[in-house]
């Protein structure tokens, strides 16, 4: 095992019981944190956050951190509490191309003992038949709606050999595991919402999904025809479009090739857009206020907006939480990474909770919305080494 993951996983071990152990990694950067020097709950949209923040930044430099860093998750709802934290230690290896080697462990399985969806399979259905019944009397254009399965395992999870099984199946993801107050939000997700570095802002959105396939012929044919998907472009460009929409008053230039590409991961295929922006010279804003200008995108929430937030509100009999939410880091010079807390899992003791959506449009099919959300699951599932056929 590479000597990094091996301290990273030593470190998670050794803590798992003080929920204080951070790690994100991508293809760019590994940040990693243990221990919590300081905490900060505001909600993203408070009128006090900005102000909170720089007040944490503050006190780290006083205690003789150059460049502090704030590390964590920030929920679906910005009306929310976050969860993000001063790490008492945390180091950051910014090189492209590194990256942590973490195993495949074939021995790392569990039996499930309980499981439950919200909602069920049934209740589900009607929940997207009544979304479509919105389409026809308004202005909604598309819907993210979710389902949570929650797991009743029969061990301890092993929160070190769970990340090294997600890292090794999802080499190419955004890997993370976050301290939340009473679990662990772990996961590999593969959707980038903002990375800034000085003044170049990138995003990768993702929009429009197939399920991978065992045999390859197959497996090529689902792409074919996920490339060749009327509603799933039109999903796509409801997401590039209100990316641009957000980023283009804040911006000098901006770059969003056309059509979207195909990128897959080991369970999903995805229509995804490489975005990049410079920001504008002057009065540039913060990562945290791109990220109020950006999130939630129409890929987790819907368009218009307002319209798919009051119909998940309405729809879904769960509170997502961080799910959907982000999660990632922002230092003192103001630059950082936040991906869409997505293709995870929240743990506690032998207790598992996952999460998966589906973008809603006026063609949606009920079925086909279960089993795409029920696809990307088997993430987190594979990563557990669950055998059983639970979705």
């Amino acid at each position: 095992m590479d000597s990094t993951f091996q301290d990273y996983a030593g470190a998670l071990a050794i803590n798992q019981s003080k929920n204080d152990v951070f790690l994100f990694n991508s293809n760019g950067n590994l940040v990693r944190g243990n221990g919590v020097s300081q905490r900060l709950s505001v909600p993203i949209l408070s009128p006090d956050f900005n102000q909170e923040v720089q007040a944490v930044f503050r006190r780290e430099r006083n205690r003789g951190i150059a460049n502090p860093i704030l590390v964590g998750a920030i929920p679906f709802d910005m009306r929310q509490p976050t969860h993000l934290i001063a790490p008492d230690w945390s180091e950051r290896i910014n090189a492209l191309g590194y990256s942590l080697s973490p195993f495949m462990d074939e021995g790392f399985t569990h039996r499930v003992m309980e499981h439950r969806f919200s909602p069920d399979h049934n209740d589900f259905l009607t929940m997207i038949e009544q979304a479509l019944s919105i389409f026809e009397m308004g202005h909604l254009k598309k819907v993210v709606l979710s389902k949570v399965l929650t797991l009743t395992l029969d061990r301890i999870i092993d929160i070190p050999r769970l990340l090294s099984n997600i890292m090794a199946q999802n080499p190419n993801a955004y890997h993370f595991s976050v301290p939340l107050e009473r679990d662990v939000l772990v996961g590999a997700s593969p959707e980038l919402l903002l990375r800034k570095q000085g003044n170049k802002i990138f995003s990768n959105p993702l929009a429009g999904s197939a399920r991978r396939l065992d045999c390859p012929d197959r497996d090529r044919q689902a792409a074919q025809t996920l490339l060749e998907s009327s509603k799933d472009q039109y999903e796509h460009r409801l997401v590039v479009e209100a990316i641009r929409s957000s980023l283009s008053p804040l911006i000098h230039n901006l770059h969003i090739p056309d059509p979207p590409e195909l990128i897959s991961t080991p369970t999903m295929w995805h229509l995804s857009t490489q975005i990049e922006a410079t920001l504008a010279d002057i009065n540039p804003p913060s990562l945290f206020d791109l990220i109020k200008h950006v999130h939630p995108t129409p890929a987790m929430c819907g368009t218009p907006t307002l319209e798919a937030q009051h119909c998940i509100e309405s729809l879904e009999p769960h509170q997502r939480g961080c799910f959907s939410g982000l999660v990632g880091w922002c230092d003192f010079q103001g630059n950082g990474e936040w991906a869409i807390a997505i293709r995870c899992a929240q743990v506690s003791g032998n207790k598992a909770t996952l999460f998966a959506g589906a973008g809603v449009v006026p063609d949606s099919n009920p079925e086909s919305e279960w089993l795409e959300t029920s696809a990307k699951m088997r993430t987190m599932l594979n990563a557990f080494g669950i055998k059983e056929n639970v979705i």
